[in-house]
C-alpha cells in the first residue's frame, strides 16, 4: 500500500496533466515524456547531477582511502581524529547547509577573510554560475567524508596480515602491496561505498534547496530538486511524475551496469 501503489499511481500520473489541486486529471500520453527530452533546461539539470554525481563519489572516495590509511596507523590521538572526521556524518543536513553558506559569504566569511590576507578577494561563489556548483559539491564531500572513512578504516583492519607478510618476503613494495593485496581484500567494500554513494548523490535535494535554490540561472538544479519544484512550486505533477519514472530507470540501469562491472573487479574471496 505504502511502496508499489505509490509507485504504479506515479507512472499512471506521468501520463496525465493534472495541477495537484483540480479533480480532474488529463490523460496525454506521452507527452510529458517528449516535453522533458525536448526540454534544455531538463537537459541542464541532467549534466548537473552527472557532475555532480562523478565530483562527489569519487574525489570523495580517494580521499576517504587516504584518510583511512592513515587512521589505521597508530597516530597520537587516533580515537579523537577518528572522532572530528565522522562527525559531519551526524551533522543535519539543513544547519550544516547554513553554516558552509555562512563560510561562503564573500564579506564575513573566513574563506573571505582568508583571501584577504594575501590580498585576494574572494569571489561570491553563491551567484556565479561556474563557482556554485563546484561549491555544492565541496559540501557534499565534506558531509559525506566520515562515513565513507570509517567503513573503509574497518575494511582495512580486515586485511589479513598474512598476506601483507607474504607480499613482503617477495619483495613487493607498499604501492605493489596495496594494489595486489590490500585493494582486492577491500574491493567488495569499495562497491558497496561506490553505489550507494551514487544513488545519494542522485538523490540530494536538501543542500541545494538551502544553499542555492537550483539557482543560479538553473546552475546547481539538480534531479530530485527538479522534481519537487516541479510538482509542489508549479503544481505540474504529470511531468513531475515522469521525471521521477525516468529517475526510476535511470537507477534501474546504473544497479544493473554497475552489477555486471562488478564481476571484473570485485573479489570476494
Amino acid at each position: 500500500m505504502w511502496v508499489y501503489y505509490p509507485f504504479v499511481y506515479s507512472f499512471y500520473l506521468s501520463l496525465t496533466s493534472w495541477n495537484l489541486l483540480s479533480p480532474n486529471i488529463n490523460f496525454v500520453g506521452l507527452q510529458n515524456y517528449i516535453n522533458l527530452l525536448q526540454n534544455p533546461a531538463f537537459h541542464q539539470v541532467v549534466f548537473n547531477t552527472f557532475l555532480f554525481t562523478l565530483g562527489t563519489v569519487f574525489v570523495r572516495l580517494a580521499i576517504s582511502l587516504g584518510l583511512a590509511i592513515l587512521l589505521n596507523q597508530n597516530l597520537f590521538l587516533r580515537s579523537l581524529w577518528r572522532l572530528i572526521i565522522f562527525s559531519p556524518h551526524i551533522t543535519t543536513s539543513a544547519a550544516m547547509a547554513l553554516v558552509w553558506l555562512s563560510m561562503y559569504d564573500p564579506n564575513y566569511g573566513p574563506f573571505s577573510a582568508l583571501f584577504s590576507l594575501f590580498g585576494l578577494d574572494f569571489p561570491n561563489v553563491m551567484a556565479s554560475t561556474e563557482l556554485a556548483l563546484p561549491a555544492l559539491i565541496v559540501v557534499a564531500i565534506w558531509k559525506g567524508l566520515g562515513f565513507s572513512t570509517i567503513v573503509f578504516l574497518a575494511a582495512l583492519q580486515s586485511v589479513s596480515n598474512d598476506l601483507l607478510d607474504a607480499a613482503s618476503v617477495d619483495g613487493a613494495n607498499a604501492w605493489q602491496s596495496f594494489w595486489a593485496v590490500t585493494f582486492p581484500a577491500i574491493s567488495p567494500v569499495t562497491y558497496f561505498l561506490v553505489v550507494t554513494g551514487m544513488i545519494g548523490a542522485f538523490q540530494t535535494f536538501d543542500i541545494v534547496s538551502v544553499m542555492t535554490g537550483g539557482g543560479p540561472v538553473n546552475a546547481t538544479n539538480l534531479y530530485v530538486f527538479s522534481l519537487y519544484r516541479e510538482a509542489f512550486h508549479y503544481n505540474r505533477m504529470g511531468y513531475a511524475s515522469a521525471i521521477a519514472v525516468i529517475f526510476f530507470v535511470v537507477m534501474m540501469i546504473f544497479t544493473f551496469v554497475q552489477t555486471r562491472l562488478a564481476n571484473r573487479w570485485v573479489t570476494y574471496s
